[in-house]
């Protein structure tokens, strides 16, 4: 699914980024281009980050 479609960034594209390392919005904005243009898809791109955020701290979280 797209996030951005000014800048045909997907969900896919995101997800890679945060897993690359960028923990803000305004890090993927500067690599994706997401939320530079119209900014429409500012709030769905960052509930997208913090739920790929969660998940890697969760995969990475020691079990017991």
């Amino acid at each position: 699914m797209y996030i951005c479609i000014c800048h045909a960034v997907t969900e896919r594209q995101l997800e890679e980024c945060a897993r690359s390392g960028a923990t803000s919005l305004e890090e993927i904005a500067f690599q994706l281009g997401v939320g530079t243009a119209c900014g429409r898809c500012r709030e769905c791109a960052s509930g997208f980050l913090e739920q790929i955020r969660a998940e890697c701290a969760c995969a990475l979280a020691p079990t017991k």
